[in-house]
């Protein structure tokens, strides 16, 4: 519109002081941004023009904020400007996170302020109602020096704090004037650069074929609201500027002319979802006719029910994506998956799961889930929640599966309660090295001071896990840190029921020969446990074996009535003629007394004592060793012998418990005839 200061050139239109905000032209095809990075969340939803699609939310700034069937559904304030400011932003404060609205002027040439009266020299860009020309706008003025090439008078950009389905407003007074053949201006907007859409009257404009440049009629000067147009853009991501143009395209001789900004508004859609399914690696069942698909269903709100059921093989999800789904605003919904072999249920324990959710919206007070996913044994099902969702979220929740490896291990240590060779033949319990150490041949691997035990490294042992019956399903060797870890598939323990670990020795290894735990240990095994750690093997050396066996000796005249006869003098060395025993020989008695000692901090169970007697050319002996009197004490001994033979001395099968010790005594007569040799 002309802001007349040559009446020849243009004249004073009057101009309703409402706008008619519901025009009942469709808008056109839904346009995304080039830059939208969340196209996921775009939808065809489609509304007239100046007003949000249908359930969204509109947040509006201006003077004339349009009526609603549901208060709740539109936000509103009012417009305000200081004249010469250059941009603003505007606050929508919300329990569900405060909306942010800017708008900037930029490369603003030509300004004006000689030809406006009211208000009085006011700076552009201003707020006013222009008499015959704007009405509750943000007004814009320039002068139009003569200039045969198109000019750009003024950016301006819009830009909202999150993803938008659509935002808009109104551009007034987008026309032309002429008078004696000279034209002094043609206006022109142009939202090409940011995928925007424009309305036009014909009988004032011109638009292009893309609907993103109107271009006013040389000459034609509109009357008043008769000229005015409506920006509007589709589903935008947050923080991308919004960008017009106001060119000048003719100017033969110079006139003000202004132009005036209102009505400005965004649109928040109701909350959405898309939820994702991503395979790590291989399906535990992946055969023709039994191959894992996954499920993935939501429940809550508006929608009642909404599934997908992946396709593809191997490692390689198809069909991964639900639709878009539409939420309501602080409702929960729940997000569940399964998986599934033709018409059967599997159970997702088979698989790791891991999932992220993210939100497109800044700002949103939307409670994101952050524990794991809940596992319901009787479904067999894995799900997580959503809750408090709100207008302008978008959500894109991830779950990934991977197969749920069972994973087997422990460690093979020295369980020698930190008693190192130098100090392991003592067998005093009373007072020596082993009197008070608790963790010396215990069963536990005590890495703790004091009397810390360490791994044994020395590479010769392996373990494998096994059906119980022979059978290995997989084995490893002992790392050098003395470590183990078995790792199995669902698939490799199907149809499986008992598992034990079996710890082995490398044939030829004589290093830590005497074991402190069970070879071989039976687990618990559970198919929805996927852990069993502390699997752990003890091993000593010789020297610190639980048992040790002192054999003693006291020569008699064969006429002794107890073994603990004062007169009996036993003795660890050997006997001989020149030591206290001087009587020695052929004929005469030597009384043994044996004393088994268990040094460990676990019993001995089903411990049994034998000694053999000598006999005439049996490992170079010169006589026959025979059982003679006193008895031997009642219950103890099971080898069968009288008084008179020869044989092997054997004890019955006991337990002897953890730090205590056994006495055992017989007497014997050896044979009067010598070889002389």
């Amino acid at each position: 519109m002309c802001i007349d200061r040559y009446p020849i050139l243009g004249k004073y239109l009057n101009v309703s002081q409402m706008l008619n905000f519901i025009i009942s032209a469709l808008f056109l095809s839904l346009i995304l941004t080039i830059n939208s990075a969340r196209a996921d969340f775009a939808s065809n939803e489609t509304s007239t023009t100046g007003m949000c699609p249908a359930n969204h939310k509109m947040y509006y700034i201006g003077a004339n904020p349009p009526a609603s069937t549901s208060s709740s559904l539109v936000v509103s304030q009012t417009l305000t400007w200081t004249a010469g400011q250059t941009t603003k932003s505007f606050t929508f404060t919300e329990s569900s996170g405060n909306k942010t609205f800017t708008i900037a002027f930029s490369n603003i040439l030509d300004k004006t302020t000689t030809a406006i009266s009211t208000p009085s020299n006011a700076e552009s860009p201003f707020y006013d109602s222009l008499s015959g020309v704007t009405t509750s706008a943000i007004n814009l003025v320039h002068n139009s020096p003569v200039s045969a090439t198109s000019k750009t008078n003024h950016v301006l950009d819009v830009k909202v704090g999150q993803s938008t389905s659509k935002t808009g407003y109104k551009i007034q007074d987008l026309d032309s004037t002429g008078a004696t053949g000279q034209v002094p201006y043609i206006e022109q907007v142009d939202v090409s650069s940011s995928k925007g859409q424009l309305t036009a009257n014909n009988n004032f404009h011109t638009i292009n074929a893309s609907r993103d440049i109107v271009t006013a009629r040389s000459g034609l000067n509109c009357g008043a609201g008769g000229c005015t147009i409506d920006a509007a853009w589709n589903y935008n991501i947050a923080n991308i500027a919004l960008n017009l143009k106001h060119n000048n395209t003719l100017s033969q001789v110079n006139s003000p002319h202004a132009v005036g900004y209102s009505d400005f508004y965004f649109c928040l859609a109701p909350p959405k979802l898309i939820i994702k399914k991503a395979l790590n690696g291989n399906r535990v069942n992946d055969s023709d006719t039994k191959r894992d698909q996954f499920e993935i269903t939501a429940t809550g709100g508006s929608i009642a029910t909404n599934s997908f059921t992946t396709t593809g093989t191997g490692s390689t999800i198809t069909n991964g994506t639900s639709a878009t789904l539409t939420l309501a605003e602080n409702t929960s919904y729940t997000i569940t998956e399964r998986a599934i072999n033709g018409t059967a249920l599997g159970d997702i324990a088979s698989y790791n799961a891991t999932y992220t959710c993210t939100n497109a919206t800044t700002g949103s007070t939307t409670v994101m889930p952050t524990a794991a996913m809940t596992y319901n044994a009787t479904a067999k099902t894995r799900s997580f929640t959503l809750a408090n969702t709100t207008y302008g979220d978008e959500i894109t929740c991830t779950i990934t599966n991977s197969i749920n490896n069972y994973n087997f291990s422990g460690t093979v240590f020295n369980d020698n309660g930190g008693i190192t060779s130098a100090n392991a033949s003592n067998a005093d319990i009373a007072t020596g090295p082993y009197a008070n150490n608790a963790n010396y041949f215990n069963g536990v691997f005590d890495n703790t001071a004091p009397n810390a035990e360490t791994v044994i490294s020395d590479n010769d042992s392996t373990v494998e896990l096994t059906n119980c019956s022979g059978t290995i399903i997989a084995s490893q060797p002992v790392a050098v840190n003395g470590l183990y870890s078995i790792n199995v598939s669902a698939a490799q323990l199907a149809g499986y029921s008992n598992l034990c670990l079996v710890e082995k020795r490398k044939e030829g290894s004589t290093s830590f020969p005497i074991r402190t735990t069970l070879g071989s240990r039976s687990l618990n095994f559970q198919s929805s446990t996927y852990n069993y750690p502390n699997n752990n093997f003890g091993r000593v050396i010789v020297e610190n074996s639980a048992l040790v066996l002192e054999k003693e000796q006291a020569a008699n005249k064969c006429d002794i009535i107890s073994f603990t006869d004062t007169s009996l003098k036993y003795s660890k060395d050997a006997l001989n003629e020149k030591g206290d025993n001087p009587d020695i020989r052929p004929g005469q008695c030597i009384a043994y007394r044996i004393t088994a000692t268990n040094r460990a901090n676990i019993p001995i169970d089903n411990f049994i004592m034998q000694d053999i007697l000598q006999k005439k050319g049996v490992n170079n002996a010169t006589v026959t060793s025979v059982l003679t009197t006193p008895a031997r004490e009642a219950n103890v001994f099971n080898d069968g012998l009288n008084n008179g033979q020869n044989g092997t001395i054997r004890t019955i099968s006991q337990t002897l418990p953890k730090k205590d010790k056994r006495i055992f005594y017989f007497n014997t007569k050896y044979g009067t005839t010598v070889d002389t040799q």
